[in-house]
Order: structure tokens, then sequence, then C-alpha cells
């Protein structure tokens, strides 16, 4: 009986989905995007004594997925705020970009990052930029914890497709523009 309902529910999904989209079980990088923008402001901090702290929060975050050589999501961002290097403090904003690999995580229906690289780095102001070099593996180390315990992206339980995904997703592959779910369902 219960392999038949989940066929029935899964049949149901499948004729809602046919009319909606080509795949039901794949998120867009717009999709991701939004989101990001509307629940995703990120703090922390961290200090190596002696020599540098930084509190900074990660906003205005924006998704490029399997766009390059590399099936990798690339984000590009904003880190901002108070900057102390030595006996000097100051405010200050850095614009990155890295990539990384999502993965998902079935049991939640939310899908998170491993494995951060930073790519392109630049900020202002200019005075500090270069000791700032120093605390950049730190910072990334940082993000790099944060995102693999902060969802980029939460199925909607309220929403029928989303409902089914999470039934059936098992794992993530990444096409350009997507992140195709993948089942094993079908």
């Amino acid at each position: 009986m219960k392999i038949f309902t989940q066929f029935l529910t899964l049949l149901l999904g499948f004729s809602v989905f046919s009319t909606v989209q080509a795949s039901p079980f794949s998120i867009t990088e717009e999709k991701i995007n939004q989101y990001l923008s509307e629940k995703a402001t990120i703090q922390d901090k961290f200090s190596f004594p002696g020599l540098f702290s930084l509190d900074y929060q990660l906003k205005d975050l924006r998704t490029r997925i399997g766009r390059g050589a590399e099936k990798r999501v690339e984000i590009s961002g904003i880190a901002e705020g108070l900057f102390k290097l030595g006996n000097k403090q100051f405010p200050a904003k850095l614009n990155l970009t890295f990539d990384t690999i999502p993965y998902y995580e079935p049991e939640k229906g939310a899908v998170y990052l491993r494995d951060l690289r930073i790519l392109r780095w630049s900020g202002e102001p200019n005075e500090y930029m270069e000791q700032l070099q120093i605390a950049m593996p730190f910072l990334s180390e940082s993000i790099s914890a944060l995102l693999s315990t902060l969802p980029i992206y939460t199925l909607d339980e309220s929403n029928i497709r989303d409902v089914l995904i999470k039934k059936f997703a098992k794992g993530i592959k990444i096409e350009p523009g997507i992140l195709e779910l993948e089942t094993n369902v079908l």
C-alpha cells in the first residue's frame, strides 16, 4: 500500500509539474538568488590575537551555477565590517568571488556548500588592502565554516513540488543555471 501511495503521489506530482516546468526536481539559479536575497545575511567574527581581527557581515550574495569549466557554484558577495590590523581599526568593504561545491541534505531538505575557494577579492579602503592579504585565508576558512552549516536553499514544505523533492531527492547534479536534484525514483 505504501508503494502504491508513493506512486500516486509521484504521478500526481509529475502531472502537475509537466505543465509548470520540464524538470520537477531542479532548483534554478534565480530561485536560489531570490532565497539568498531574502534570507541570507551572514555574520561572523574571528581574530588572531595581536595581529588582526575581523567582525564582518557577508551580504548581497549572488550565484552562478555550473558556468565554469568545473561543475561548481560561483558566488559573489560583499564582506563588510570592522577590521583591526595591529593597533589600527577601520571599517572595510571587500568584494568577494568564490566557488564551492553544493550538496543536498535529504533529511533537512536543504542545500549546503563545501570546499570553498576564494577566486578574487578587492576592497576599500585601498591603503589597507595589502595588509588584509594576511587575513584572507582566515576569512576564507570562516566563510567556508559558516556556509557548511547554513543552507543556501531550503525546500518549502508548504509547496507540493518541494515536498516531493524532499521525499525523493538524494543528491545533486550541477548543470548550467540549475541544481538538478537526483532521485532514485525513475
